[in-house]
């Protein structure tokens, strides 16, 4: 019998590909996350436990949204309503298919639709819903979310001219019949981030490359970024591309108005994808900038201040108030200094210094302005 030898490569094991939901359930709330796309939502029943109304309740705002979208009438709008309408709601995956729970669909909310419904019910006095409002403002919906399902995304890197790039990778449904990958990228160090030319036409409905390249070469300001061989799209220049071939460009792409309303704004979607985390202000040169310019706005208000005191005369007040306490008090006992004595900027304050002179008898018969005590050594 002939003896085959088969590449190792055939026989190499294909690793398991992860699960496209996650789930986990707390205290009959259903949570779910999306590996693939990192959407995440909640459960329609578990997002009205939240909020401490009645699902049948919540349900029917919903579907009277969802109505809304198809162009269908006749039914009264409430506030909530018009929170929800023209919205995409629910949670899918790339195929458009909701999560399955136990061999049935879900209807799973999506979380930033979660959160405004939340915060409306919270509006209006519901205790859980300022609870559960409380916790998504603290975390952020979408870690709130991740975390109730134990699902850390960990950010992914390629190496761009020295520069460790966090990179974002998604799987989009370009059409019925055909899926792309979608790369997104952040510089660490700057923030400055973008979309790879190529998965930007995938997103647009799948636009030919050279279609997407004639719009860029008429912006007026270069549209990459720059340094770095990856032909990387600026952030601004995306949105640009997608309102242009979702609403100017015949035929209209469907997928364009989509991906530029889940992008918008565009710069902090695309730190979150690609899990780009601001540095924060606590380094001491930039501490001492805010100090400096507080300090400076300090200074110019006085100086208008004392602009002000003079142009009402309110200074020559202040120094015949002066005067005069020099003239009451003995001066054998007490230095009186007024307040431009005491200071190398001209000020007005409603006080003066009055410091005893050491080894002087007081006068038994002194007589001292209201508030000055014989025995203190200052008074002001």
């Amino acid at each position: 019998m002939t003896k085959t030898n088969y590449n190792q490569l055939v026989l190499r094991a294909k690793p398991p590909s992860p699960p496209p939901w996650l789930h986990n359930k707390l205290a009959d709330v259903d949570f779910f996350v999306n590996t693939s796309t990192r959407q995440c939502g909640i459960s329609t029943r578990g997002l009205a436990k939240l909020c401490g109304v009645v699902p049948s309740t919540l349900r029917g705002v919903l579907k009277n949204a969802e109505k809304a979208s198809r162009g269908v009438g006749g039914f009264r709008e409430s506030e909530l309503y018009n929170i929800l309408k023209d919205r995409e709601i629910f949670l899918k995956d790339v195929g458009g298919l909701s999560p399955i729970l136990n061999g049935k669909e879900i209807r799973a909310i999506l979380h930033d639709v979660c959160f405004d419904i939340a915060n409306y019910y919270s509006s209006r006095g519901y205790k859980e819903a300022y609870e559960t409002v409380g916790k998504m403002g603290r975390f952020g919906t979408e870690q709130f979310i991740m975390i109730q399902v134990g699902f850390i995304p960990r950010p992914e890197s390629i190496m761009l001219d020295d520069i460790e790039y966090l990179i974002a990778k998604e799987t989009v449904q370009v059409n019925k019949s055909r899926q792309e990958e979608v790369q997104f990228f952040t510089n660490p160090l700057t923030g400055e981030c973008g979309i790879e030319l190529q998965g930007l036409g995938y997103i647009c409905g799948g636009v030919a490359l050279k279609h997407v390249k004639t719009f860029l070469d008429a912006q007026p300001e270069p549209y990459l970024q720059a340094n770095h061989p990856e032909l990387i799209v600026k952030a601004s220049v995306c949105t640009l591309v997608l309102e242009h071939f979702g609403y100017y460009h015949k035929p209209r792409k469907t997928l364009a108005q989509q991906w530029a309303k889940t992008l918008n704004p565009m710069v902090p979607n695309l730190h979150q994808k690609t899990n780009y985390q601001a540095p924060a202000v606590t380094d001491r040169e930039s501490q001492l900038e805010l100090q400096n310019e507080a300090l400076k706005e300090e200074n110019a208000r006085l100086k208008q201040l004392l602009k002000e005191e003079e142009a009402k005369g309110n200074k020559k007040r202040h120094r015949m108030m002066g005067r005069v306490l020099q003239w009451k008090i003995p001066p054998s006992c007490y230095e009186v200094r007024l307040e431009e004595d005491t200071s190398h900027i001209s000020q007005l304050l409603d006080g003066l210094i009055l410091k005893r002179k050491p080894q002087q008898p007081l006068p038994a018969n002194i007589e001292l302005p209201d508030g000055l005590t014989l025995d203190a050594e200052i008074n002001l």
